[in-house]
Parts: structure tokens; C-alpha cells; sequence
């Protein structure tokens, strides 16, 4: 059956996770269903939700945001914030402070229905390494787009903990927040050992030499993690329009699509070198 991707680009912001969802829908008239964007981090707040719903191909141009929802953040602690509508779709938070070890239960009614996702905080891991390397570009077999005079990219080394699965995301912010490259990775053959890798920096014609990015390295859960991981693999990652056979794997109740990422984070500021 045809189907038809699309990506809803959530704010960026100080302490939220820029992230990006795909979406599909048959390209025949199909009842709208619910897509949530949430994020709560050990970063100070506020944390943000996204409400909106699925569109034929028809309206493609027109995604409706969820208005009049309430939404709900509580923990393993006691804590329970309802969050307020900021804009059309848009709900934030005020007091709450994520916490590494709590468990997180995000609760969404609209519609007559309640849609739900429980997330425990994984621990931060350590950074021993974090840099950018400008390297030459010599084509499309070499990772390029054939006109680019250099590409760049970025090599770690984190200390993986042995004591429970692991699951990570790389998220990069540069220029106002915008995400260029993500990763997402577990530590399936690398438990209690250093991970070290690298992955190239997309999108980068724009990259100037001593222009700054915030590289954010987020330890997730399984359920963020299924969803990162399908969302790739489903349409690679990397256009607004892509064929997918199927949503990536979602955490939300209820026949919800999208995800509820409940992350610890490190980051760190790095320069783009000039060679």
C-alpha cells in the first residue's frame, strides 16, 4: 500500500531536544491519529510537548496542531506538573526538573482519549573524547555531494558502563538550534568498554571555520531508542520527503504515534576547525 512521509520539525531550544518525526498515512482518506513530540532531560527546564495529528495527502501542506489538551508530567518521586499551552500544539512546562533514576509518565488526554508513555532517566556516561575533524572531500564514493571542497566529522570515545544496557543519541545544534546530523547507537557489543567511533556531519555547505556547535551526546531509553533507530532506518535520516513502508516504532499508548525521550545529557561546544 502507497504511503507518504513527512518530517514535523519540533522547536529548538535551550533544554529541549530537536528532534525530527516521520509520519505515514495511506494515501487514501485515513482517520487522523495523534503525534507527540516529548522531552524531558537532566537539563534545567522547561521541557516541551508537541501535539498534532496525521493528515491525508491531500492536506499535506496543513498539519493540525491539538488544541485544548491536557497534558501531564509526573515521576517516580511524587512530582506532577500539568503543562500549559504556549501556542496552538505547544505545551510547556514550569517547575519540573528531570531527575536520573526517576521514572517519567507522560499522560495526554484529548479527543475522549488518554494516551500515555513511562520512561525511566537513564545515568549519564562519561565523555573522554569530543572533537571535529575537517577532512577533504574527493566525491560521492568518499561521503560528499561531489561540489563540496570538505567534509566534517565527528569522532568520540564515551566510557559505557557495565552495570545495564545502554542506549545513545548524538544530536547536533548549530545556528540557532537547528539539528544538522544525529546517531543513535547501543552498547550491545561494547558493554562495560569505551565506544569510540565517529559519523559525519551532514548537511555542512554552510560550516565556516570558526563557527561553533553544541554537540549533545543523550543517554536513552529503549523505548526513544526503538523510535530513533526505525525513524533512520525507515527514511535514512536525512530528507524532509522520503518513501517509508511503515511509522517508526512509537512509545506512546493507544495507537499514538511519535515518542516520549526521556534523556540524560552531556555537551559540550566545539569549534569547526579550519583543517
Amino acid at each position: 500500500m502507497a504511503v507518504v512521509c513527512f518530517y514535523l520539525l519540533l522547536m529548538a531550544f535551550y533544554g529541549l531536544t530537536s528532534c525530527q518525526k516521520v509520519i505515514s498515512i495511506d494515501l487514501n482518506s485515513a482517520s487522523p491519529q495523534l503525534v507527540v513530540e516529548a522531552n524531558v532531560s537532566n537539563k534545567p527546564g522547561p521541557y516541551f510537548v508537541k501535539l498534532s495529528n496525521t493528515v491525508n495527502f491531500s492536506e499535506i501542506t496543513g498539519i493540525p496542531a491539538v488544541t485544548g489538551a491536557i497534558v501531564v508530567i509526573s515521576d517516580s518521586s511524587g512530582q506532577s506538573e500539568t503543562l500549559n499551552e504556549v501556542s496552538n500544539g505547544i505545551y510547556r512546562s514550569r517547575t519540573l526538573r528531570g531527575t536520573p533514576g526517576h521514572k517519567y509518565t507522560l499522560t495526554v488526554k484529548t479527543g475522549g482519549q488518554t494516551y500515555e508513555s513511562v520512561s525511566r532517566m537513564p545515568f549519564p556516561v562519561g565523555i573522554l573524547n569530543l572533537e571535529v575533524k575537517r577532512e577533504a572531500d574527493n566525491g560521492p564514493g568518499f561521503g560528499g555531494s561531489g561540489d563540496q571542497s570538505a567534509r566534517y566529522v565527528v569522532s568520540y570515545e564515551i566510557s559505557d558502563p557495565v552495570e545495564y544496557k545502554n542506549y545513545y543519541r548524538f544530536t547536533i545544534y548549530y545556528k540557532n538550534g537547528i539539528m544538522q546530523s544525529h546517531r543513535v547507537f547501543d552498547d550491545q557489543f561494547h558493554n562495560g568498554k569505551i565506544i569510540a567511533d565517529d559519523f559525519e556531519l551532514r548537511d555542512t555547505l554552510n560550516f565556516i571555520p570558526g563557527d561553533t556547535v553544541m554537540i549533545e551526546l543523550q543517554s536513552i531509553d529503549g523505548g526513544a531508542y526503538n523510535f530513533f533507530r526505525t525513524l533512520r532506518e525507515g527514511a535514512g535520516g536525512l530528507s524532509f520527503l522520503s518513501a517509508s513502508p511503515s511509522n517508526p516504532i512509537s512509545n506512546i499508548t493507544n495507537n499514538g504515534l511519535g515518542y516520549f525521550n526521556v534523556c540524560s545529557v552531556n555537551d559540550r561546544m566545539l569549534i569547526i576547525p579550519e583543517k
